[in-house]
């Protein structure tokens, strides 16, 4: 079983109802992987042929929608991203995944690669945009979405 299977029967477990925007196709996939010029990391994509998007226990995970590359708001993540480097809030090697508001953002960061081998999450805050700070705070999108959904689910 994968990860994100073991974690959609815990979510289904929890009593929440998610919302999500449906699995995407490989050709969407590789369709939002060269609008962003990145490539997306294994357990990302399959979080992305699994739920699309997702909302969870008032958590939005971003990613690819019915509106494809162009769509012009959250939850797609090239929305998300394509606004956050124009802002200057990522840089062209970020995938922004979450936000929190008017707090942090999360992003896979293609530039570093961490001890699963697959691209580190970053937490980056407003500041970023001056100061280009980036905060390691998982190895891996997998242990990130892991780690926010059981802690989500604790928190209900």
């Amino acid at each position: 079983m994968s990860y994100v299977e073991l974690l959609a029967s815990e979510i289904t477990a929890s009593g929440e109802d998610p919302a999500y925007a449906g699995g995407a196709s490989d050709q969407a996939i590789c369709e939002f992987e060269k609008a962003l010029g990145v490539r997306f990391p294994w357990s990302y994509i399959e979080f992305l042929k699994k739920y699309g998007a997702l909302s969870f226990a008032g958590d939005t995970y971003y990613g690819i929608t019915k509106g494809g590359v162009d769509a012009t708001a959250i939850p797609s993540v090239a929305f998300a991203t394509k606004s956050a480097r124009a802002d200057g809030d990522a840089d062209e090697s970020m995938i922004v995944v979450k936000a929190s508001g008017y707090g942090p953002i999360y992003s896979i960061d293609t530039s570093i690669v961490g001890d699963s081998g697959e691209p580190v999450v970053v937490e980056t805050e407003p500041s970023f945009k001056r100061v280009k700070e980036k905060n390691i705070i998982y190895q891996s999108f997998e242990e990130f979405f892991s780690d926010t959904v059981r802690q989500a689910i604790k928190e209900l």
